[in-house]
Order: structure tokens, then sequence, then C-alpha cells
């Protein structure tokens, strides 16, 4: 796979922030659909490894491994592996995943990243043993009338179109057919209000990133994304009475048989 956001320092940087602003809706979805006690767990696309830790803290799992493809992003989590949790390189659009078959399989964001999102969901369902779960957390929308905002997410939106990718990942998901190996036990969307100012600062970090995709600077003004990296920084420092910009994400859970 490869990150839409990249997979630089500054992206690491962005990861944090989401990781810290998603970490109790994560957690929540982890501790309603996940049983206890088991063997063996995987993170999806762990980057630098925070969803990881919050997996092998949440659960009671006997050892937990972040799979991911990007070195420069493993480098930053291998300092964090223990006894019960380790990271291995692997593309996880790519069976079979090293160490399975596993009891449990979670995915946070990973699939807005992703091209053909139904035949990877169907990869991932074979790498569970027989009663194992799969754990989809994804973007099912995000809500603002901050023009700000409205603007970037519109250039977000078309760049990943442009790549086959999706930013609200969540209702094509809720929509496709269950693979062969696996069955829906749960599907629905969790509401998570973020304060603007943090918002802000991490589209600031993705525009960071991705104003120097191809298909950005071919089809956007620099001066417009000049402007929008500078409206974004100033939201970010806080000051500033904007509504909170809402999140909707969809939790789906599905068993294999």
């Amino acid at each position: 796979m490869t990150y839409a956001f990249g997979d630089t320092e500054l992206a690491a940087q962005r990861l944090a922030l989401l990781a810290e602003t998603f970490a109790q809706s994560s957690r929540a979805f982890m501790g309603e659909a996940a049983q206890k006690g088991l063997r063996l767990a995987a993170d999806l696309g762990c980057g630098p490894g925070y969803s990881t830790d919050l997996l092998a803290g949440t659960l009671e799992v006997a050892h937990t491994i972040g799979l991911d493809n990007s070195r420069s992003f493993l480098e930053l989590a291998r300092p964090t592996a223990s006894e019960r949790v380790s990271f291995r390189l692997h593309d996880i659009t790519t069976g079979p995943f090293p160490s399975g078959p596993y009891d449990l399989l979670f995915s946070r964001f990973e699939l807005t990243h992703l091209q053909h999102p139904e035949a990877v969901v169907e990869l991932w369902g074979r790498q569970l043993d027989v009663g194992g779960r799969l754990l989809i957390e994804e973007v099912e929308y995000i809500e603002t009338t901050h023009p700000v905002f409205t603007s970037y997410m519109e250039i977000n939106q078309a760049m990943l179109t442009e790549q086959g990718n999706s930013l609200y990942i969540g209702p094509v998901l809720d929509a496709i057919p269950d693979p062969p190996s696996l069955k829906r036990s749960s599907s629905h969307v969790q509401t998570v209000p973020v304060p603007a100012d943090r918002a802000a600062a991490m589209f600031h970090m993705n525009l960071g990133v991705w104003r120097h995709n191809d298909f950005v600077r071919r089809s956007f003004d620099p001066s417009e994304l000049d402007d929008l990296e500078r409206h974004l920084e100033a939201i970010s420092s806080g000051g500033t009475a904007i509504t909170p910009v809402e999140w909707g994400l969809r939790h789906i859970v599905m068993d294999r048989a």
C-alpha cells in the first residue's frame, strides 16, 4: 500500500495528532467489539505504532503485531516494542500475513488509501482463524460549514478520487456485500466532534505533504494553496470562534465463518 499523505517526518507528526484525537472512539469501539483473552491480534497499516499500542493496551491480547510496509514508520514504531507487542514489515494488501492466522485484525483509516477495498477486505478475512474478528474504523463523513475547511476537503477529495481512493470510504464499505469468508455482525456510525484548532492542525500537516502531489500541482493554483495553508495555520493557533468539526466514523465488525 501507499500512504496518500506520505510517510515523512511531517506525516508521522500528523499521525501522532490523529491518534490522540481519535483514541477515545477507537478504544470504545475495540472494547465493545472484541473479546478478551485473545491469542494473536494485528494492527493493519500500523504506521508509527500508535494504534498498535492502543490495541494492545485496550484488549487482553497475548501478542499484538503491527504490520506496515513503510520502513520509516516502522523505525519509529520499534522502540515501543515489548514482549507483547512487535512490528513486521508487510504490505497489508498481499497475503499471507506473517505469523497468522489471527484471532483479531484491526484497521483504522487504512481503506481510504487503498483501491478495490472489497477485495482487500476479502483478503483480510482469509488471514483470520475460524471464529476470528475483523474491526474496521473509517471516515463516513466530515461535517463543517467553515469555508477554509470545506475548501481543504474539496481539494483533498479531488486528489484521492484521481488516485482511485475515497475520503469518505465509510458508506462504500457499508454497501459492499460480505465476502465469502466473513459475516458482518454490526455496522454503525459514531460521531466525534473535533475542536476547530485541532482539525486545522491535522489539515495543515496533510496539506504540507500532499500539496506537492503531481495532480494537485497541475490542478490548483499555488497561490490558492498558499492561502489555504496560511488560513489553516492561523486557525490551528487557536483563539478563533469556530464550531467543532464533526467526524462520522463507520465502525464495522465482521466474523470469520
